[in-house]
């Protein structure tokens, strides 16, 4: 085998946009509408039409073409229809009429032309609601494959991408668990992609889902393994649950899948969360805080409840009923590394009073 071949080789060199939108040109002049969609479908041509990149839209090729086929497939794309460009028009329908130059925009140029039915879609269009308000709208309607119709009729894998991103925060906004199952599964979204908020401050869905007080919505993601530990405004999700009074069930949930019980409300620093529970009336949140120790007594959590402790929290011999508490229930267990991690606990409390009566 030759060494050599692979120098021999003829190297491809990569387009660059204005090579791809010429290539779009082409092949929309030539009516190749599938070719049409395979290419533009790796290459925004919304994006360079904003950045100002060509010289005459494709919406203008489609326009002078007299084809409402291509005019549709672009509006359905939201090319941009209020750029003017500079072209020669005829000054009238004859074909030997004179050029002049002028500048126009979409509507203007398929009236100046007289292809009314092109001005007309155009017109339509332009009055339609903005384009956020629209998607919106049919994610209200909770329907995947209205949904799915909508997105792709972007052509452009990006665009639609980003468009499924920001589907994925109105779905756990609108708590419609269909179609959160949509998003991360057909367009393979990770389930912690945060968004910054006009605040400043990141979010996940999980964390918007807690936020509009989506329930059920919230869950699904934990099922979905989102992470329960990103910090949005309030915190990890179990202190923005606890911020805006989640359901204990969720609470619950958010325990049982690691949120991090250490962590502190922004508001009130110097508490934990079980005493800005007490201190705010959250009377069942404190009862689900202490159910979990409970249940990581009960299981036998050595690990988790020493990880607690090590990290600041020190309700660990919560009282299971008016006669017993968490230590008697490991006593009764066998689980001596929790009674002696108790018994470490409340030593450590006894001499930080004492020392503070000195």
């Amino acid at each position: 085998m030759d060494d050599t071949d692979d120098f021999d080789k003829p190297i491809v060199e990569a387009k660059d946009d204005a090579t791809l939108y010429l290539d779009c040109v082409r092949l929309l002049e030539s009516g190749q509408v599938r070719r049409f969609e395979n290419a533009v479908a790796n290459f925004d041509i919304v994006q360079y039409e904003l950045n100002d990149g060509p010289s005459k839209s494709l919406l203008f090729y489609a326009i002078e073409r007299d084809d409402q086929v291509l005019t549709k497939l672009l509006l359905d794309m939201e090319v941009p229809l209020d750029k003017e460009y500079s072209i020669m028009v005829p000054v009238s329908a004859s074909p030997t009429a004179e050029l002049v130059q002028k500048t126009l925009n979409a509507y203007n140029l398929a009236r100046e032309l007289h292809h009314d039915d092109i001005a007309d879609l155009i017109y339509r269009h332009q009055n339609l609601s903005p384009y956020d308000q629209r998607f919106f709208r049919v994610l209200q309607l909770n329907d995947v494959r209205r949904c799915d119709t909508f997105i792709h009729r972007l052509q452009n894998e990006k665009r639609q991408y980003d468009l499924a991103t920001k589907g994925l925060f109105l779905a756990a906004q609108l708590g419609s668990v269909r179609l959160l199952d949509y998003f991360l599964s057909r367009w393979k979204i990770n389930v912690d992609i945060e968004q910054k908020q006009e605040d400043g401050h990141s979010i996940s869905a999980l964390l918007t889902a807690i936020t509009h007080k989506q329930n059920e919505a919230a869950k699904f993601l934990l099922f979905r393994d989102a992470n329960p530990n990103v910090k949005g405004q309030y915190g990890n999700a179990l202190v923005t649950a606890l911020h805006y009074e989640s359901q204990n069930d969720l609470l619950a949930l958010l325990l049982d899948k690691n949120a991090d019980l250490t962590t502190r409300h922004p508001d009130y620093p110097k508490l934990s969360l079980r005493e800005y529970c007490v201190l705010t009336n959250r009377v069942k949140a404190k009862t689900e805080l202490d159910a979990y120790i409970k249940r990581l007594v009960i299981s036998g959590n050595y690990q988790r409840l020493k990880w607690l402790v090590d990290h600041g929290y020190q309700y660990i011999n919560i009282q299971i009923n008016p006669k017993r508490n968490a230590k008697q229930l490991a006593k009764e267990r066998y689980f001596d590394k929790i009674v002696k991690l108790i018994d470490d606990v409340e030593n450590t409390q006894m001499k930080t009073r004492i020392k503070m009566n000195f």
